[in-house]
This record gives structure tokens, C-alpha cells and sequence, in this order.
């Protein structure tokens, strides 16, 4: 699932409260009983000034993002993600199911997809990637290939699970002869495969370029010298023993790929200059004249622009 903090939610319910602890007694009333009332000033209190001030400067930066960024953000994208979200975790109705059991609603989720994608936005803008830039990274990508693969692990100390070199290998092997006598390769993957990520998905490992993925040497070499419906022989990697299968290639269109070659892009700029994002929200925030009347609050925003705010 995307970056949620459960935490945000009832936090946020007191964001306003910030500062009014001293206006009266207890502020509000949030519950009350026999044995005493949980107030505004209560919660505030609670929660403490440290982590209201992080809360707070958070939901700022959300606003001021999507603000910025309202007209470019590209909406068919958030739309795919979510769709891919809700497939990924057994449909909407359990996808929407898990995310009430985190505090969260659709809606919230889909904001936060649109929060990423200005995010993105926003670093690129400041580092000067525009659509020419990403135009010249579409050209080195725009050949996708749509993988799926079988994976019988091996057995070490990440994986004490696995079966021995000699049984995993013996056991891909056996997959593969039920591949050539006509088997149906996601329903092997979802018998066979030790890929948890995938393999109740019939080992779908969505869509990648040559130059764009995060495969191991010994799988990307077999994986793109096979062409549409073909499936290799059997690979050795670190992980174990995989069965890859092309089930589809096509020329993407740049504006398919648009969306993720900016999220490649943002991801470069911050590993090259990891001060990049806090330099880029200074400057957006002198653009929306961004600042408190709380000094816990300003102290952290300040904190935050030089780089130097304690992580959440």
C-alpha cells in the first residue's frame, strides 16, 4: 500500500486546535464521562508539540502541492494506480476493507496518489526536467515488455524455507515439462511459484524496458531475448530457479510513460542532491507566503527547509 501513517488521521482532527489550549479552560469537549472529559487541550497535550508541529507542516505541504499543481497532475494515472491497487489486494471491496482497518477511505488514498504525483512535480520543476528531457528517456524506453515468471526458491539464510539447490532446480525443471506439454503458465505460477508477490497473480510482473527495471543481471538477459508469448528454460539467479514468460510486447506512446519516466526522474535528482526536496518546498512556500503563528510550528517548518527536521 502507498505511504499512509495511520497516525495522521486522528491527529488531524486537533490540527486546529494548535494554540488554543490556553483560549479556555479545556476547549472543547470530545468525550465526556462520570470520571472526566477528554478536551481540546487534552488531546493537544497528548499528542505534544513535536509531533502536532510535523502533522501540521505535513498537511500544509499537501495543500500548497496539490494547489500548485492541480492542472498538471495527470489524473488517467492516479486512476490506474488505484485500479492496480485494488487488483493487487483481491478487488475494491478488499482494498477499500483493508484500507478502513488502517483509518483511511478511498478517497484519502487516491489523494495521496495525487499528493506523490505533485510531489514528482515539484522536483522535477526544480531540477529543470521538463517533457524534453523525459522525451530523450522515452526514446531509450518506449519498448515494453509484459513479464511473468515462475520462481522456485533455493534455500539460505534469507530464505530458510527454500529447498535445496538440487530440489529446486529438479522442480523447475518438472514445472517447464508441464509448460511444453501444454500446461497453463498462470495457473503453474500460482501452484508453483514462491514469488508471494505475484504468483496469486499467475507471476505477472507487470510491464518493464531493457533499460528501465530492477531484475538481476542473469534474469533481464533472458527475459528480453524472448519475444511475445515465448518462455525461456530454465534461469538460475541468487533467488533461485525462474521460468520467464513474455506475455506481451508493444511500443509504449510517451504520454503512457510520461508518469512514470518523471517518477525515474524525481527519484535521480534526489539521489543525486538529497537536499533537493527541502530546497524546492522553501521555495514554494515563499510562493504561498507559508508561515505560523505557533512557534513550535514555525521552529519545525524551519528545521524542516534547512534539512535538518528529525525524521517521522
Amino acid at each position: 500500500m502507498k505511504k499512509f501513517k495511520k497516525a495522521i488521521l486522528p491527529i488531524a482532527l486537533s490540527i486546529s486546535v494548535i494554540g488554543l489550549a490556553g483560549c479556555s479552560a479545556g476547549g472543547t469537549k470530545y468525550i465526556s464521562s462520570k470520571a472526566g472529559d477528554v478536551t481540546e487541550k487534552d488531546i493537544v497535550e497528548s499528542i505534544g508539540a513535536s509531533q502536532l508541529s510535523k502533522t501540521a507542516t505535513s498537511m500544509m505541504i499537501q495543500k500548497v502541492l496539490l494547489d500548485k499543481y492541480k492542472n498538471k497532475i495527470d489524473q488517467k494515472s492516479i486512476d490506474e494506480q488505484l485500479q492496480k491497487a485494488q487488483e493487487q489486494y483481491g478487488g475494491k471491496d478488499k482494498f477499500e476493507q483493508l484500507l478502513k482497518q488502517q483509518g483511511f477511505t478511498l478517497d484519502k488514498y487516491k489523494d495521496g496518489l495525487k499528493v506523490k504525483a505533485a510531489q514528482t512535480l515539484l522536483i522535477n520543476d526544480y531540477a529543470g526536467t521538463n517533457d524534453e528531457k523525459l522525451k530523450e528517456s522515452y526514446e531509450k524506453n518506449k519498448h515494453q515488455y509484459h513479464l511473468a515468471h515462475i520462481l522456485i526458491s533455493v534455500k539460505s539464510e534469507s530464505n530458510p524455507n527454500g529447498l535445496s539447490d538440487e530440489e529446486a532446480k529438479k522442480k523447475a525443471e518438472d514445472v517447464l515439462k508441464k509448460l511444453k506439454d501444454g500446461g497453463d503458465f498462470a495457473t503453474l505460477a500460482k501452484e508453483n511459484s514462491n514469488d508471494t508477490a505475484n504468483a496469486s497473480n499467475g507471476g505477472d510482473l507487470g510491464w518493464s524496458s531493457k533499460e528501465d527495471n530492477s531484475f538481476v543481471k542473469e534474469f533481464k538477459d533472458a527475459a528480453y531475448a524472448l519475444s511475445k508469448d515465448k518462455t525461456s528454460d530454465v534461469v538460475k539467479t541468487s533467488f533461485g530457479y525462474h521460468i520467464i514468460k513474455v506475455l506481451d510486447e508493444k511500443d509504449s506512446s510517451f504520454d503512457e510513460l510520461k508518469p512514470a519516466l518523471a517518477e525515474k526522474a524525481a527519484e535521480e535528482a534526489v539521489k543525486k542532491d538529497t537536499t533537493i526536496v527541502s530546497k524546492a518546498l522553501k521555495k514554494l512556500f515563499e510562493e504561498y507566503n507559508v508561515k505560523s503563528s505557533n512557534s513550535d510550528v514555525e521552529a519545525y517548518i524551519k528545521s524542516m527547509l534547512e534539512g535538518t527536521a528529525a525524521a517521522q
